[in-house]
């Protein structure tokens, strides 16, 4: 069921690329070579093509079997990509019409000179220029964007934080199970392997509840919720057993890897943080205030405790908890390096 609704997500997305794509092709034709309704025309089915297939391409297949790539190899491959696909949906179109003009079969027109042409001397040439260049920096933006986490390239690029702004934001700490066991067991380039993987496999499910990796610090993870983005739909909440779920589906994947199984336990909390630009040569966009504490002392009550996913009183008031989740409070704390004490819940999965 769930990838079903995945799988139609996926269409719409693609459905309204491909409606910008229409837009795109025919603004892009008109500027570059004036108006022309037949080149017009050509321009408007070409951007839907192009950002169809593009589309499929990035949700169908890059999204599943490209991701671990190195930056460099991607970067490549999807540049090439791109540059076929516009290629071949420009040539198509050009052929198509022209055929259908001259009453000829296709082959015939692929024969003729006015294709050679249009290849060697013609629009195509121009086209393939701005395909190479679009392709390359459209994709080089889409993979630092990816290595440095999301929106965050667009956030230096726009200075949105060089400014500090106060923001409502909850943050989840997610702590590896076991981690000093686990790394005594592998050693340490087999277990940055297996925390790899392990951070690689539940990103899905962060970005499905709409997360934001604020950082990885060693075998802990700090996941962040802007404004209501975590509190609707109780995604904040459903983050941790998504990630459960997804860990438990490739079990045996790392019994046989690895020997284990990984865990995680968390802590939640929200509230208000001062969000800003620190830092010269290395920059990073940065959460300051007691929120971040807290939450991470939420998280270091687990153990002591016996849970494995806890979360404040502050979160509970804000979400709507789905009847598939149950809360008991465990009572109130002193958390270590705080004056008062906070109350925790105990969150539960039931169905």
């Amino acid at each position: 069921m769930e990838k079903s609704v995945k799988r139609k997500q996926k269409l719409r997305s693609i459905f309204i690329i491909s409606l910008i794509g229409i837009v795109v092709g025919l603004l892009f034709t008109v500027g570059t070579f004036g108006y022309d309704f037949a080149r017009a025309v050509k321009g408007i089915v070409a951007g839907f093509i192009i950002t169809f297939l593009i589309g499929i391409f990035e949700f169908f297949v890059f999204q599943n079997k490209f991701r671990k790539l190195k930056f460099s190899v991607g970067l490549l491959i999807r540049t090439i990509v791109y540059v076929s696909v516009i290629s071949f949906a420009v040539i198509s179109v050009w052929v198509i019409h022209e055929s259908s003009l001259n009453q000829a079969d296709i082959l015939t027109t692929l024969k003729s000179s006015d294709f050679r042409h249009f290849i060697l001397a013609g629009d195509f040439k121009t086209i393939l220029i701005f395909a190479v260049v679009f392709s390359f920096l459209i994709n080089l933006f889409t993979q630092i964007n990816n290595l440095l986490g999301k929106k965050v390239l667009w956030n230096y690029v726009t200075g949105k934080y060089h400014q500090p702004k106060e923001e409502e934001r909850a943050f989840m700490f997610l702590d590896l199970t076991s981690s000093t066991t686990i790394a005594e067991k592998l050693g340490p380039v087999k277990y940055h392997k297996f925390i790899n993987s392990c951070f690689f496999d539940i990103d899905e499910a962060i970005v499905e509840s709409r997360g934001e990796i604020y950082q990885y610090v060693g075998d802990e993870a700090v996941i962040s919720w802007k404004d209501d983005k975590g509190y609707k739909d109780a995604a904040c909440i459903s983050c941790f057993f998504r990630i459960k779920e997804k860990l438990s589906g490739l079990s045996e994947f790392y019994k046989n890897e690895y020997g284990v199984v990984p865990g995680f336990k968390a802590g939640l909390h929200c509230g208000q943080v001062v969000t800003g630009e620190i830092g010269d040569s290395k920059k990073e966009i940065v959460f300051h205030g007691d929120v971040l504490n807290t939450a991470s002392r939420i998280q270091a009550q687990c153990n002591p405790l016996g849970k494995t996913f806890l979360v404040s009183e502050d979160i509970l008031k804000k979400v709507k908890l789905p009847d598939e989740y149950i809360s008991e409070s465990l009572g109130k704390f002193v958390l270590r390096g705080k004056a008062n004490e906070t109350e925790l819940y105990n969150i539960e999965k039931i169905i």
